[in-house]
């Protein structure tokens, strides 16, 4: 989530933004980010627990959160990403998917993975060990200043902020790609009425996730106020359960 802001995969807070060559020079942030309020008063037991995080960051945990599906989540993401590219990841994510993002777009890349708790700075920072060209940040992505990039890949992390703040994630990210960039958009879409999650998932939200739910009535680029710049192209996998939106800058 990353916040604003966390592979097998499940984001880990929810938190972004420019790209210099720092294969050398870390990014270091002026000051520590502050924990917003909705990540604190809704997520502190997920992602800012000492105690729970260790617990929660386990793949038979991505696997039961997502309905299996993690693995053809992650494909769907990269598929969208080259080796060599300059990507960038709004919010942790627990299990692999930081660390298989890296593998997948290789040393001739670079990934930033940015978000505002240091506990899953310091996690993703673990995992990344072996990927040198690969970094985790202690920042909030509204307030991060690196880019452009190649692509931005935000995994789940739309339904875990309000309202207000999806439009700011939105365009905070739609504005760090130039002219052929993407914004890959991974997350949980409306299922079809006769799913038979259907009615467990929405329990879940109810009780867990109370900012979910918005994405089954409102499509991401709604979140947008220059939709118009980009291409949009949107694809749902599991009974339209989750949903891959692309959004390339056209201008």
């Amino acid at each position: 989530m990353d916040d604003l802001t966390q592979s097998n995969s499940y984001t880990a807070t929810a938190d972004v933004i420019g790209y210099v060559d720092d294969a050398v020079r870390p990014l270091a942030a002026a000051t520590e980010p502050e924990i917003p309020a909705y990540l604190q008063d809704t997520y502190y037991w997920a992602y800012i627990s000492p105690r729970n995080v260790p617990l929660l960051d386990r793949e038979i945990v991505v696997r039961t959160i997502l309905w299996q599906q993690h693995n053809k989540l992650q494909r769907l993401a990269f598929s969208e990403i080259e080796p060599g590219q300059k990507v960038m990841q709004p919010a942790s994510v627990y299990g692999s998917f930081g660390p298989n993002l890296a593998k997948h777009v290789g040393p001739e890349g670079h990934v930033d993975i940015i978000d505002v708790a240091k506990i899953q700075v310091n996690s993703t920072t673990r995992k990344l060990e072996p990927y040198p060209w690969a970094h985790a940040h202690h920042a909030n992505c509204l307030h991060w200043e690196k880019g452009p990039y190649d692509v931005i890949v935000c995994y789940f992390l739309l339904h875990e902020v309000p309202d207000d703040v999806k439009h700011e994630v939105v365009d905070h990210l739609l504005n760090k790609v130039e002219k052929g960039g993407k914004v890959v958009f991974v997350d949980y879409a409306q299922p079809k009425r006769w799913h038979p999650l259907k009615w467990l998932t929405g329990f879940i939200f109810d009780w867990l996730e109370p900012f979910a739910k918005t994405l089954w009535y409102r499509e991401i680029r709604e979140f947008a106020r220059e939709a118009d710049r980009f291409s949009w192209r949107r694809e749902t996998i599991f009974g339209d359960l989750f949903q891959k939106v692309v959004a390339t800058r056209e201008s």
